[in-house]
């Protein structure tokens, strides 16, 4: 049948490994840029576990050139997001409407020059500031476009499978970032984190840009066999799609858009929290040097990255045979995202100095809650696959509120020293968050194409080619 899509698929996947590894290289990078004591009295991590001090070393708190306070640090981190959710309905737009392949390529492009431009910016920070909002807004466009590629190039039996091993690329680049940061870190400086960061994803551009077109009708390189089997799969999002009307009443009034909408804001507050604070925590609360740190935070995301396709194949199996249909399988996932996390997040909140458990436990909140990938992150394609750069644009602006609010809320809460107590506070805001989430997915969720997916203008035969497969509680659309 080809392999033309699962090559495309791989070249997404790395897609969301340099976008997802550019995103968080800062949260580690910034323990080596800061100096150490904000002044001749307050040390900058915390004094609640002495059992911890006697085996710190050099690496554990790293003398930087910058006095940037812990509300300054929050907000280098944070305001990535504040551009990344005011760019990502225009990017979201902009994704289906436009050539998707040049949406994303530009996207990769401009995050590689941002991150080789951190150095040069660092003494000025509000330039920083500057860049690292850039960075969002142009980062935006990846996972809506992302979601656009997805309905091109993903054959319908095969949805939950690749969909699983496009967005492990999520957290093989969070894996791959944070643990090269690290060493690199220890052994070159913090400088050169951005440089090699931004260096090596300029050859996926070139490769991207010679090899792969935007959809299937117009690939090059690519068996007719395979080309018949992508167009006609159920649900295909055709390249006409991108000059229909958008039905923006009945998106806005649909009740399956709105339940994505609050998930997608409420269920990646603890995914965003882990992503942008762990390492923090590790080296300010547990006190792991730099090395340890580093390998501790991104092991959970390599077994995530292993996990999710394998999940994603047991939902479509599941599916094939008749066990549930694919809005069951959409909320199982969610609730395997939502539920294990917030105990998790509650447990360590009390626990204090206990580093084993506390490890233990946030490393188990990341692999499992990493289903958000399979579950609510995907749902956009099942709702509308013809419209699913801009439902992502829809639900992922508030998603990302999150991701803007919780490094300045941690740094605003620590400027007096990092102490449990008031870790609690951020603890609680994500735990609250995961089962209010849950709770609207579960009760108002589906994983059914709507019937406005259809525009009308495509003709019947289309429509009837589209609706050829049904199943379960799967939207019959007829001409």
């Amino acid at each position: 049948m080809g392999v033309v899509r699962f090559l495309f698929a791989i070249m997404l996947c790395i897609a969301n490994m340099i976008i997802y590894g550019l995103k968080v290289n800062i949260s580690t990078a910034i323990i080596g840029m800061i100096k150490n004591q904000l002044d001749n009295q307050t040390l900058t991590h915390s004094w609640e576990c002495p059992e911890y001090e006697a085996s710190v070393d050099s690496t554990t708190d790293l003398d930087g050139p910058f006095e940037w306070t812990t509300t300054e640090q929050g907000l280098i981190i944070s305001i990535y997001f504040a551009g990344y959710l005011i760019g990502m309905f225009p990017s979201g737009y902009l994704a289906d409407r436009f050539n998707a392949k040049w949406v994303l390529l530009s996207c990769v492009l401009c995050n590689a020059i941002f991150a080789l431009l951190v150095p040069l910016a660092a003494s000025r920070i509000q330039i920083l500031y500057t860049f690292r909002f850039l960075s969002g807004l142009v980062s935006s466009a990846n996972l809506p476009v992302v979601n656009v590629l997805v309905g091109k190039w993903v054959v319908y039996e095969e949805k939950s499978t690749w969909t699983g091993i496009i967005y492990a690329g999520t957290s093989l680049g969070t894996v791959i970032s944070i643990l090269s940061s690290g060493l690199i870190l220890n052994s070159l400086g913090w400088e050169a984190i951005f440089y090699t960061h931004g260096a090596l994803p300029l050859l996926w551009c070139v490769t991207f840009a010679l090899f792969f077109a935007d959809n299937p009708e117009s690939q090059k390189y690519i068996s007719e066999e395979e080309r018949r089997l992508l167009v006609n799969s159920y649900s295909h999002r055709s390249p006409a799609s991108q000059s229909v009307r958008v039905p923006w009443k009945r998106i806005f009034t649909s009740r399956p858009v709105w339940a994505l909408i609050l998930t997608n804001t409420l269920a990646n507050f603890s995914w965003y929290f882990l992503l942008t604070q762990l390492p923090l925590y590790m080296n300010k609360m547990l006190r792991f040097n730099i090395k340890s740190n580093a390998v501790i935070s991104c092991l959970p995301y390599l077994i995530n990255a292993l996990l999710n396709p394998l999940l994603g194949k047991l939902l479509d199996l599941g599916r094939s045979r008749g066990y549930w249909n694919q809005t069951v399988a959409r909320k199982i996932a969610v609730t395997i995202s939502c539920l294990p996390p917030s105990i998790f997040l509650l447990i360590i909140a009390y626990i204090g100095c206990n580093r084993v458990a506390a490890t233990a436990l946030l490393s188990l909140s990341i692999v499992i809650g990493g289903a958000i990938f399979i579950g609510h992150l995907c749902n956009h394609n099942d709702l509308a696959p013809n419209y699913a750069g801009i439902l992502m644009g829809i639900t992922n602006t508030p998603g990302t509120v999150s991701a803007f609010l919780l490094p300045a809320l941690v740094g605003k809460l620590t400027e007096n020293g990092h102490t449990f107590a008031q870790w609690r506070y951020v603890f609680w805001v994500n735990i609250v968050a995961l089962l209010v989430g849950w709770l609207v997915f579960v009760f108002l969720g589906s994983g059914s194409v709507q019937d406005w997916n259809y525009p009308k203008e495509e003709g019947s035969d289309k429509q009837m080619s589209n609706t050829r497969k049904t199943e379960g509680d799967e939207q019959i659309v007829e001409s």
